[in-house]
């Protein structure tokens, strides 16, 4: 088996204020012994910092959110986090590249352009991007695979989703006629990779 996959699920419990009883829980469920729970806030916010083995990062966040739903049916959660958030040092550690030539890149001083904008700052000097947008550029612009990519792309469908979900239970009784016309604007490329991947693991087994 690989290094665990580790990762954060930020999930609230309205209405909650004391950490005991969801602790109790948690730490009495065989299915949760490598999760520390944090929290709750005064907003009552949870963050579940997960090290789950498995397969794949996409599988140990899927079984991850089954698990904690599954002891905390209450719980909502909010989205995944995976260490997405990257200064010019990290994109340049990862890459295997110079800080100054990243630096370059991100000036659109060097290399073909169009270098990912920045997604937020950390404080006045320091810009943070999002490591997925700078893995497809950097694929995109050298045709150099980069460790990481697809897994972005899976964690962004899944907080979508979340998004979603947690919008979608806010309709006491929605217009079905429209639910099902939007639910038709879903990206038929989601559909079509879960198939891929359900092939793929039967030929596999």
């Amino acid at each position: 088996m690989s290094e665990p996959y580790t990762f954060v699920i930020r999930f609230a419990i309205p209405g909650a204020t004391e950490p005991d009883e969801f602790a109790m829980r948690v730490y009495e469920d065989d299915r949760l012994q490598d999760m520390a729970l944090m929290g709750p806030d005064q907003y009552g916010m949870f963050a579940a910092d997960f090290e789950r083995e498995s397969r794949s990062l996409p599988a140990a966040v899927v079984s991850a959110l089954q698990d904690l739903l599954s002891v905390l049916p209450e719980a909502e959660p909010i989205r995944v986090e995976n260490d997405n958030l990257v200064t010019i040092a990290a994109i340049a550690r990862r890459l295997g590249r110079s800080h100054e030539s990243v630096r370059l890149y991100s000036r659109n001083k060097r290399g073909p352009g169009n270098f990912p904008a920045p997604v937020g700052k950390i404080d006045d000097k320091t810009a943070v991007w999002d490591w997925g947008d700078i893995a497809q550029w950097w694929e995109q612009t050298h045709g150099e695979p980069v460790e990481g990519t697809a897994d972005s792309a899976f964690l962004t469908i899944v907080n979508c989703a979340l998004e979603m979900r947690r919008a979608a239970a806010r309709l006491a009784s929605g217009p079905e006629e429209e639910l099902a016309a939007v639910a038709d604007l879903l990206p038929s490329e989601v559909k079509k990779a879960a198939n891929r991947a359900s092939a793929h693991d039967a030929v596999a087994v």
